[in-house]
């Protein structure tokens, strides 16, 4: 919403600007919400117990979680335009985003603790009530960016940082109604003292799943810094790109979410037959979707790229330039869907560490370097930067897959 909306109003160079600090928040955030991740499943077992002092000490280990996290993350995305500029982005770009970057520095802390929620609804089998928050707030979003990016009434014109300020706004609602509507269902506070050594064993399990959300998100977000040494028409055609692997990205993100709650649960009450069956429909439904995004982006890339670009000259250009990096995003998710199942599955049983390595290993020692050579050696611009990050997907998501058969249970 926040892309398509800047988009619409102030261009293509705009966005690039905004999607600059955008990108960078998300590697950041996505490494506090995998760290939480390692809340689900402990927290699956407890409910499975029905152990309402265990879920409710869980409950306080996320929140001092979300605050360890948020010590260290707001500063550093706050003053990322400074430093980011030594890397090599063009120094004009990040002074456009500055506001923008600022706003989503402090949007950090109420959206770990709506990713704290979010993973304890998930962990209970219980995510309709995150559904519900989250649909009810996206209406909300968009008005909000609309009111302070143009102004309106008393409040000024703050242009694409606005939409940086409406999304601090409904992070802080959303954490407040989730709040509330777990307090109401639980009568949980969390007043109590922590349980460190429960916190040890949460981040044993949750510091990897940290490292390998950022090495396999945090390297398509990463592709927008260096995207940005590129050229604006690349930057833009990227920027859509990882705007719409950030919507499909839904479906894997759900399957590895689900996969690692029943997989949990089946091995926490100890049932192989449980999980045998859990593994096979993960990875058959999995397969399913794959090819069906596969099929949507071959056929919708070029009417989404001319749809979403005006027709100025550089929009023109980006909308030139995203046709190719869509389609191999199609291919890209076709490849990535099993492997998140495959993840999630392993996640399940607490199996942290291997994952982890894959990605790191696939994403940033294959991936990357494919990318980096096909752009500065054949000048392949943006479709480039996604042949790489697929030729990584395909390495991590093969590795995944080969433990996940190799570890399994008999």
């Amino acid at each position: 919403t926040d892309a398509a909306m800047v988009s619409a109003i102030y261009g293509a160079d705009a966005l690039a600007a905004v999607a600059v600090g955008s990108d960078f928040y998300s590697i950041v955030f996505y490494l506090g919400a995998g760290i939480l991740g390692g809340l689900v499943p402990f927290y699956t077992a407890a409910t499975v117990r029905s152990d309402v002092a265990e879920t409710a000490g869980l409950v306080r280990i996320g929140w001092l979680l979300v605050a360890l996290v948020a010590a260290v993350a707001v500063p550093l995305v706050w003053y990322s335009p400074d430093w980011l500029a030594v890397l090599g982005l063009d120094a004009g770009l990040l002074q456009q985003g500055r506001g923008y970057t600022r706003a989503m520095a402090l949007t950090l802390v109420p959206m770990l603790g709506v990713m704290l929620y979010r993973t304890i609804l998930t962990a209970a089998e219980k995510p309709k009530v995150f559904l519900k928050v989250t649909v009810a707030m996206l209406p909300l979003n968009a008005l909000g960016n609309y009111v302070f990016m143009t102004g309106a009434g008393p409040v000024p014109d703050f242009g694409p940082a606005g939409t940086g300020i409406s999304t601090l706004l409904v992070a802080s609602v959303s954490l407040a109604t989730l709040v509330v509507i777990a307090r109401r269902a639980s009568g949980m506070t969390i007043a109590a003292p922590v349980d460190w050594r429960g916190l040890g064993s949460v981040l044993r399990v949750g510091l990897p799943i940290g490292i390998a959300t950022v090495a396999e998100v945090g390297v398509f977000l990463a592709a927008t810094v260096y995207a940005a040494t590129l050229s604006a028409a690349d930057v833009a055609a990227h920027t859509l790109t990882l705007r719409t692997a950030g919507v499909a990205y839904a479906i894997p993100a759900a399957l590895l979410q689900a996969s690692m709650v029943r997989m949990a649960r089946a091995d926490s009450q100890g049932e192989p037959r449980t999980a045998h069956a859990v593994v096979t429909s993960s990875l058959a439904i999995s397969l399913a979707f794959g090819a069906l995004i596969v099929l949507l982006l071959a056929c919708g890339a070029r009417p989404l790229a001319w749809a979403f670009f005006d027709g100025s000259p550089a929009g023109i250009a980006a909308a030139s330039l995203a046709v190719g990096p869509l389609v191999l995003l199609g291919v890209l998710e076709l490849i990535f869907v099993p492997g998140s199942a495959a993840t999630g599955l392993l996640r399940g049983r607490k199996d942290t560490r291997a994952p982890m390595a894959y990605a790191l290993v696939g994403h940033w020692a294959v991936g990357v370097p494919v990318g980096i050579y096909l752009c500065e050696r054949h000048d392949y611009g943006a479709a480039g930067i996604w042949i790489g990050l697929a030729a990584g997907t395909l390495l991590a998501t093969s590795l995944t897959l080969a433990r996940l058969f190799v570890s399994r249970p008999r």
